[in-house]
């Protein structure tokens, strides 16, 4: 057994988990990373923002939203 860096106790096994683990995680992060700076994704996000009332007001509904975003390509 050894010492977490947050001094909590780790057995062999966990630790080999957490080696093995290690670089996935990694790309899971770099993934996101890219998915996030993506303009598509911001633009995603920014439609998911906008509350059901003003797009009612638009005469929109959330997916003629959603689809506006995938036809303007950037």
């Amino acid at each position: 057994m050894t010492l977490r860096p947050d001094n909590t106790l780790i057995s062999n096994r966990e630790m080999l988990q957490e080696l093995v683990l290690m670089p996935f995680r990694a790309m899971a992060r770099l993934l996101e990373g890219m998915t996030e700076s993506n303009s598509r994704a911001q633009a995603l996000a920014a439609v998911s923002a906008i509350p059901e009332d003003d797009l009612r007001a638009k005469g929109l509904t959330r997916a003629d939203a959603i689809s506006m975003v995938f036809r303007h390509d950037a």
